[in-house]
């Protein structure tokens, strides 16, 4: 209504001066006040292609802060969160080839592709959770921290052998119909009680979509109760756990998109606008809780900070909390179920 309005009051001009503002020159003037539309499958391309790029450098600058000594981060959670950023790598590749290759226009439309997805960030998100709540468990009960949360390598290993798993269950599916790849039930269509329609998400897909979202708010609790006096003293790890709203909100987001098989343009629309927002968010978080402890990127010859944690570590007697809770990781696929 406003562009019709714009061009009628523009009309008498054009006709007195023909030369000066032809049709195309109408047009393009008309354009500029022109109000995209979120249902546009043009413009949430547009919108996904250059936020997506953009949220990875503060993604990048948070992965940085998780492993300064200042944020006091437990290191199976920094290796966690790094998982998290090579799963956003390899997905990259994978929905590039499934479009190309598949002509589908969403991964969903690939379940056995988007289950591998589901599992990967499932494991990032998992690491982080498990590695919060061990310290934090350790803590309350004045025991030693366990290696994952002052070592890198054991976190690691278990989140490499849980991507070595996931590319196994890939290259088993491919493998079954080289030629129709993209046509291959996951694990034959376990679970499902009916042929799944295009887009529709699998129940072994949606136990680790809802499982993820499940360790997502633990490890948001968990990182509220790391901010206690009694673990690192620092209240900005509870100003970090506000700043994760907008990663709330993402959850729902793709949640409901699920539901509807991928079919909302709206929320593909949103989906990169609250991720990149929740990345400036969180970047913030990370540097506030750094700044606390007193970071400065021009002191290259920082003290260890980890008071409490080296304390704890230097105490006599066995690791009583183990790497990798097998108990609450079935509780967790068990509520995801």
């Amino acid at each position: 209504h406003l562009t019709m309005t714009f061009s009628a009051s523009f009309q008498p001009i054009c006709n007195l001066a023909p030369s000066l503002t032809s049709s195309s020159t109408s047009v393009t003037w008309i354009n500029m006040f022109k109000v995209p539309s979120l249902s546009d499958p043009a413009f949430a391309g547009a919108v996904a292609a250059k936020l997506y790029p953009a949220s990875m450098l503060p993604t990048l600058g948070e992965a940085y802060f998780r492993t300064q000594n200042e944020m006091e981060c437990p290191r199976g959670a920094a290796v966690g969160f790094f998982a998290q950023i090579a799963t956003i790598i390899i997905s990259i590749p994978m929905i590039s080839i499934a479009k190309r290759t598949a002509g589908v226009n969403s991964l969903l439309e690939i379940d056995w592709l988007h289950f591998i997805e589901a599992f990967m960030f499932w494991s990032s998100i998992h690491a982080q959770c498990m590695s919060f709540r061990q310290s934090v468990r350790a803590m309350e009960k004045h025991e030693p921290l366990p290696k994952s949360t002052l070592e890198y390598s054991p976190m690691a290993i278990k989140v490499l052998l849980l991507y070595c798993s996931a590319f196994v269950v890939g290259f088993g599916h491919y493998c079954a119909n080289p030629s129709s790849w993209h046509k291959v039930e996951l694990f034959g269509g376990l679970g499902n009680k009916k042929t799944l329609l295009p887009g529709e998400v699998s129940f072994l897909t949606w136990i680790f979509h809802w499982s993820m979202i499940v360790d997502f708010f633990v490890l948001l609790r968990c990182i509220w109760r790391w901010g206690d006096a009694d673990c690192t003293n620092n209240c900005k790890w509870k100003v970090y756990a506000q700043l994760h709203v907008p990663a709330c909100i993402i959850n729902g987001v793709v949640v409901m998109n699920h539901l509807h098989r991928d079919r909302i343009v709206a929320l593909k629309a949103l989906h990169p606008v609250l991720v990149f927002i929740s990345s400036v968010f969180t970047l913030l978080g990370s540097y506030a809780i750094v700044k606390e402890k007193g970071w400065n990127v021009n002191d290259n010859k920082r003290k260890v900070r980890w008071s409490s944690f080296l304390v704890t570590a230097k105490r006599e007697g066995h690791v009583k909390s183990r790497d990798w809770d097998m108990k609450y990781t079935l509780e967790s696929i068990t509520v995801g179920a």
